[in-house]
């Protein structure tokens, strides 16, 4: 039984590997992030299912490998929570300090992996055939009882931390940015307490009371299960904010994208956020590239979004917000004096020719004619 589980747990997390890197639409950073969580998580859990079955004894130079990927697990959720909660694009200074973990840890075994194939061979068949006393082994610079006790405290400590910075923007903003994968996050969290917490505890047993190798391979596997499993049914955690699912339209061959509604409020939130608080678009070079890079998605949904919420193109609503501040502009007083040339290359207008086009879609009247009626 053990096995199979464990062996579901292998495919699944392949299985949702090879859907974030194909399918997946998020910022670069978010996606490596997520891709090391997976393939590392994968790795642990292989390494789990080779030490139960004894196959690890024909592969011995891979014995300890599997503490430093769980420490790289441990630090790359956190960073990746981080990166969701922060809206991250690039690492910190904190998130590089927490990726020296898993390079502490595999210091921490270099005297192991320096000895000889006759070596490890028989120290891996006799921790096989002694399994508590791989808590006792002394093959690395730090005694294996602390790295264990160590490395579930860690995920105490890093899960507690997500589920706190995760709550604390759930309730600071009504409408989150990922909804679903907060709601993913804080489940992942949650079971990754659960389960360090019971491997904690159990060190502190008697296997002969006990099976806490068995025990704690049960958990990991079906951990793995769990959280991976709900991505598939929650597609925006696996393809990222923005769903990118095709549907046939009836009667068409046309393959049309489906939007979720609260992914387009929020992205009409953002959108609105970036003309208010950016004038990097009252410049003549403005392009859809760099609001796309704002939002962090690819620059042929910015134009579907775009034109599901305002029912323009890009270039419309850009020139409709250089618009909006040539009105503000007159309504102040402040351009009154200027010539059409002059105002038409403040906003980022190329022409005048443009500039005097749009204020009339905006207005429905010419500049001339506009500041006539306030003069």
């Amino acid at each position: 039984m053990l096995k199979t589980i464990q062996i579901c747990s292998i495919i699944i997390s392949v299985l949702t590997f090879l859907v974030i890197i194909f399918k997946h639409k998020r910022n670069t950073y978010q996606k490596i992030l997520l891709l090391i969580y997976v393939i590392s998580l994968a790795y642990y859990s292989s390494m789990i299912f080779m030490i139960k079955t004894g196959s690890i004894i024909n592969y011995p130079h891979f014995w300890n490998t599997g503490t430093p990927v769980n420490y790289l697990h441990l630090a790359t959720f956190m960073v990746f929570v981080r990166s969701i909660v922060k809206n991250l694009k690039s690492p910190k200074k904190l998130d590089i300090i927490l990726f020296l973990l898993p390079l502490a840890s595999l210091i921490n075994f270099v005297p192991f992996y320096l000895k000889d194939l006759k070596f490890k061979t028989n120290h891996i068949r006799y921790l096989i055939e002694n399994e508590d006393s791989v808590f006792y082994a002394t093959e690395s610079l730090i005694p294996a009882y602390w790295n264990y006790l160590f490395q579930f405290a860690l995920g105490i400590i890093f899960s507690c931390i997500a589920i706190f910075m995760i709550q604390k923007v759930i309730k600071l903003k009504e409408e989150s940015n990922f909804k679903s994968e907060f709601i993913w996050l804080i489940c992942v969290s949650i079971l990754m307490l659960l389960g360090n917490l019971v491997a904690f505890t159990s060190l502190f047993f008697d296997s002969s009371s006990l099976d806490t190798h068995s025990l704690s391979a049960y958990l990991f596997a079906l951990y793995i299960i769990i959280i991976f499993s709900y991505p598939f049914f929650e597609p925006k955690v696996l393809y990222g904010a923005l769903v990118d699912v095709k549907q046939k339209i009836s009667g068409s061959n046309e393959n049309k994208p489906i939007f979720i509604t609260d992914d387009l409020e929020n992205y009409k939130a953002r959108t609105e956020s970036f003309f208010n608080l950016e004038v990097s678009y009252l410049k003549p070079d403005f392009r859809q590239d760099d609001l796309a890079k704002f939002l962090s998605i690819p620059k042929k949904e910015l134009s579907q979004i775009v034109n599901l919420l305002y029912h323009k193109n890009f270039n419309q609503l850009v020139n409709e917000k250089r618009i909006d501040v040539v009105l503000k502009k007159f309504a102040d007083s402040d351009w009154l004096n200027y010539s059409l040339e002059g105002v038409s290359l403040e906003v980022g207008f190329k022409s005048r020719t443009t500039f005097i086009k749009a204020f009339k879609e905006k207005t429905g009247i010419t500049p001339s004619e506009y500041k006539k009626t306030i003069s």
